[in-house]
């Protein structure tokens, strides 16, 4: 190896020379597929040795973020990393596009084939969908993902200063306009643009934006300010306005409904002056528990405790109740991604072994009491029961004076349970309701560990369009950091969900877990009518380990006591349509 090193360096030795399996006599040191830690631990021993007068070669990750399926988690903490040390050079993401290829059905149509579809024994199944674009290049939130952390211009808001870094290596940043954005609970209400300063490659320039940012609010407000740097002029790669780079900060911070906190005319439980004020009735014929209070109607089955109809004016909300165990079902699986069933962790077969794809629900029967205050208590739970562990959970209904069903769901992992994929509750919503609105990060799918290039904002598209269309099916159309969404109809009636406490997670879909997870190949989803309202205290980070790392710890879910916390009401007008400056 050595000699054939000299040879290349005779034939041209301007070109630096990489050999992964030996860096002895080359310009780079090299890894593949390094987890988060282990890079830091590289680059600090790197710094140190640099810091000593040392020789210290440059380190390249040769192949890292192996991007299959629903994937990249945790891209922004490598290049934390790397931007940290300064003999870090990057990486390369295995790889760009897929290489699916397209195979006629017998019934007309065409579907993405992958390995073992045309007959072709032995074969690595899905394996060629790797890249951060489809097969026939598309993009995908991974692509956004990566081009929000891989982007020229670093920017960072240190009080009324916003620092911008230069990450080009031969330009400065003349070539660029700096676009800004006030929005208030996701609503843009201030815009301009802001002058540029002369930084050159590697530095770092300030703006001052003390006129812009002005005076903080006192109100609850969400107040969000978009930064966003533009190309001034056309070049060959791209027109004039066309986004290299993004960002959001956080200026102050919505509060959701807090713990006792009024609500409208009424408090999240049923006095006995509003039962009389809001005409407020309460029955238990036919094995049901019925209770109407300001418009809402909630009624459960008696002996299990399941949702059998809810509805806001009269205006039924609910879809088909046979979908799941119970109404509202706990939901502790998802349809594994790549990552969760490949190399690595190889998390999809623990949580096969382990029955997560297939529990027992032991509900219990339906209580309530009304206290002396007048207040009515609907409680029901349900221990779902894996292998050598289960999810005891507790809910607790409460129905406000003026017609909203408060739901308060207690999650408790007992015994020995694997790598926990979500916990949370899941609805069916009635055919129709297919305009879903959000406000939290968007607009396209994220979870914990990758959601760098979703802002938050107030997000608005159809249920159809929420789910991306891997290859292979699997987990999809996550939001996280949500404080309230809208599913409505074309009238804008239809039901609103709100956090309580802390934002939540959430998914609007037309086919649920099972579906997703029964299917080999996208053409065989077929969308349901109704919409499969998933609701999470907490979701599994999707991590590397296709090939490489699994889930941060950080994004890993604690086996302790969670808590889900929700006011659902009827919506009050039309959805609106995106209302956030973000493209």
């Amino acid at each position: 190896f050595k000699s054939a090193v000299e040879a290349v360096k005779k034939l041209d030795d301007t070109r630096p020379t990489h050999y992964e399996g030996n860096s002895s006599y080359c310009d780079v040191t090299s890894s593949m597929y390094p987890d988060v830690q282990w890079l830091e631990s590289v680059g600090k021993e790197r710094l140190q040795k640099f810091q000593n007068g040392e020789t210290v070669k440059p380190h390249v990750v040769c192949e890292y973020a192996h991007a299959m399926g629903n994937a990249l988690g945790n891209f922004q903490e490598y290049w934390d990393e790397i931007y940290s040390h300064p003999r870090m050079l990057g990486g390369f993401i295995w790889d760009w596009v897929d290489q699916g290829l397209y195979k006629s059905l017998p019934g007309g149509g065409e579907m993405i084939a992958y390995g073992g579809d045309f007959g072709d024994r032995p074969n690595l199944k899905a394996f060629c969908f790797n890249g951060i674009l489809r097969s026939e290049r598309e993009t995908t939130p991974k692509y956004w993902e990566m081009k929000k952390v891989y982007a020229p211009i670093q920017m960072q808001l240190q009080e009324d200063t916003l620092r911008l870094t230069n990450r080009n290596h031969h330009i400065g940043l003349e070539g660029y306009r700096c676009l800004w954005t006030l929005t208030v609970d996701g609503r843009p209400e201030k815009t301009g643009e802001l002058e540029m300063p002369q930084v050159l490659p590697g530095m770092t320039g300030v703006i001052n934006l003390s006129e812009v940012i002005g005076k903080r609010r006192k109100n609850r407000a969400d107040i969000r300010l978009w930064i966003r740097i533009i190309l001034k002029e056309d070049l060959p790669w791209a027109k004039a306005g066309h986004e290299v780079a993004a960002e959001q900060f956080c200026l102050q911070e919505g509060e959701e409904k807090g713990e006792g906190e009024e609500m409208g005319d009424g408090r999240c439980s049923v006095t006995a002056q509003q039962l009389s004020t809001f005409n407020s009735q309460l029955s238990t014929e036919g094995g049901l528990l019925t209770v109407k209070s300001g418009g809402c109607m909630v009624q459960w089955r008696l002996r299990d405790g399941c949702m059998m109809q809810l509805q806001f004016d009269s205006f039924p909300v609910l879809g088909d109740s046979c979908l799941f165990p119970s109404v509202p079902a706990v939901q502790i699986f998802r349809a594994p991604t790549d990552n969760d069933k490949s190399f690595g962790n190889w998390l999809a077969k623990d949580w096969q072994n382990n029955r997560l794809d297939a529990p027992d629900y032991d509900t219990r029967p339906l209580k309530w009491r009304q206290l002396s205050d007048g207040t009515i208590q609907v409680t029901s739970g349900c221990t779902v029961r894996c292998l050598s562990g289960s999810i005891v959970t507790e809910l607790l209904y409460t129905i406000t004076g003026d017609g909203q069903l408060e739901i308060e769901a207690v999650f408790r992992p007992e015994g020995v349970l694997p790598e926990l994929p979500r916990l949370g509750i899941v609805l069916p919503i009635r055919s129709g309701l297919d305009h879903f609105t959000w406000y939290g990060r968007g607009p396209w799918e994220n979870y914990p560990d990758r959601k760098a290039s979703c802002f938050v904002g107030l997000w608005s598209g159809k249920v159809s369009e929420q789910y991306t269309h891997y290859p292979r099916p699997q987990d999809s159309g996550n939001k996280e950091d949500v404080r309230f969404l809208e599913l409505t109809d074309d009238y804008g009636k239809g039901i609103r969900v709100e956090a309580v406490g802390k934002t939540f997670s959430a998914s609007a879909l037309h086919y649920t877990v099972n579906d997703i997870y029964r299917a080999t190949h996208d053409y065989q989803l077929q969308e349901r009518p109704d919409v499969i309202l998933s609701l999470d205290a907490a979701v599994l980070g999707l991590g590397n380990s296709s090939c490489g790392p699994g889930v941060l710890k950080r994004y890993a879910i604690e086996k302790k006591e969670h808590r889900l916390k929700v006011i659902l009401k009827k919506t009050q007008q039309a959805s609106p349509q995106q209302a956030s400056p973000q493209t």
